[in-house]
């Protein structure tokens, strides 16, 4: 099993003017942080206008800045909104390339649809539409990866010519894909076209066994792959407070029922006025006690029992999320190095120890289902783009025209 990190960009008011920027400084120190002690994933998600709740709105901005700050932990996008509406398919794909360039191939891509009114209405995104605009939006940029060049679409919400789209991706055919999740519907979907399960719905150890199951059995029975490559693996998301005594876990876990207040506000039934809401004022004046542990909350002893029931349940990665309401940098740092140092170190040995037999799985797995993938019929022919049609640098530099309209440059010697 595999650790990963979820940074949330949460930021409760009140704020002042270096708000942002402090907190942009310590999810970067976090990340360097969980490279240096061995966590696998940092992972990033992509949200507009979620005031309070997440302030990231440009996850490749941020990850470019990780991959020259960390040698070994995988970026990944966690997710990165495809609709058109939201992310032109080209600027999707050369985002990511240029990521996964940048961090010598650590980039994982997961991708989502974007489950909030607070964007689809602002993106002018209609909801029953959005899941069937991302995967259309995917399946051109997989294409725009691995095609040289790019030979386009006219499809229903996005057309494009002929283009050679770059740069390419470091990683070949292109980096491990992942659909966001937040049910059982939705993981046997990414199972059948072929992508890793992000799952951000909370899942205790028996629910993760069912779904693990599924998942797999899925995969290997159903899955045409969307991509070019394969990624049959299942993460779940949990909440991670690692502390030495039960009583300064209980201390720290004051300060996070914020993040379950703001996501039924955004995600559920919230009422929002741009600029002017305050969720903090609001969270405190109610009485929201809403908690969901899922065992990853408490002392090493505790977690490492947790961690070895979702272990047996078959689960491929854990994704702890770290942050919310109040809690502080340093605590979210001391919780990271206490796991590291008292949980982590006996499941990465067993993680090493069935790296051999699972490349081995991978590889009789992959050559199955990429059978299953059918070519598309796609037109070879490569169009000439006629760059006489437009003179714009000539117009404006006042170069003078000769009859066919081309400048005259005269070289002096």
């Amino acid at each position: 099993m595999k650790f990963g990190i979820e940074l949330g960009f949460q930021l409760p008011r009140p704020w002042n003017k270096d708000s942002e920027s402090n907190l942009y400084r310590s999810r970067l120190e976090i990340s360097e942080l969980a490279d240096r002690l061995g966590f696998d994933y940092v992972w990033v998600e992509e949200h507009h206008f979620m005031e309070e709740y997440c302030h990231l709105g440009a996850p490749e901005v941020f990850l470019a800045a990780v991959s020259q700050r960390t040698k070994q932990i995988r970026l990944g996008f966690g997710v990165m909104l495809l609709p058109p509406a939201i992310s032109h398919p080209v600027r999707s794909a050369e985002k990511v390339a240029t990521v996964d360039i940048l961090s010598e191939g650590r980039v994982d891509f997961g991708i989502g649809s974007s489950s909030d009114r607070v964007n689809t209405i602002a993106w002018n995104i209609p909801w029953e539409e959005r899941q069937d605009m991302t995967e259309a939006a995917l399946k051109e940029v997989v294409r725009m990866f691995v095609e040289e060049p790019y030979m386009g679409c006219d499809g229903k919400y996005f057309s494009f010519p002929p283009r050679n789209v770059i740069p390419k991706p470091y990683q070949k055919p292109h980096p491990p894909l992942w659909q966001a999740c937040s049910h059982r519907e939705n993981i046997l979907k990414a199972a059948r076209n072929g992508m890793g399960a992000l799952s951000f719905g909370f899942a205790d150890s028996e629910t993760t066994r069912q779904w693990s199951e599924a998942y797999h059995e899925t995969f290997r029975r159903e899955a045409v792959p969307i991509g070019y490559s394969i990624n049959p693996n299942l993460s779940v998301l949990s909440r991670l407070i690692c502390r030495p005594t039960d009583s300064e876990v209980a201390k720290i876990e004051e300060k996070v029922n914020f993040w379950w207040y703001g996501f039924v506000h955004y995600f559920g039934y919230g009422n929002h006025q741009p600029g002017v809401t305050s969720l903090w004022d609001n969270y405190k004046r109610g009485d929201y006690q809403y908690k969901w542990d899922t065992g990853t909350i408490g002392t090493p002893n505790k977690i490492r029992r947790t961690l070895k029931e979702y272990e047996e349940a078959g689960l491929d990665n854990i994704v702890f999320s770290i942050e919310a309401g109040t809690i502080s940098h340093e605590e979210i740092c001391a919780s990271l190095e206490l796991f590291a140092n008292e949980v982590m170190p006996e499941f990465k040995e067993r993680e090493m120890k069935k790296n051999a037999a699972k490349t081995a799985e991978l590889e009789q797995l992959s050559e199955l289902v990429l059978a299953r993938k059918q070519t598309a019929d796609i037109s070879t022919d490569i169009p000439i783009v006629n760059m006489k049609e437009s003179r714009p640098w000539y117009q404006y530099m006042g170069f003078p025209l000769d009859d066919e309209g081309f400048p005259i440059i005269k070289h002096e010697i």
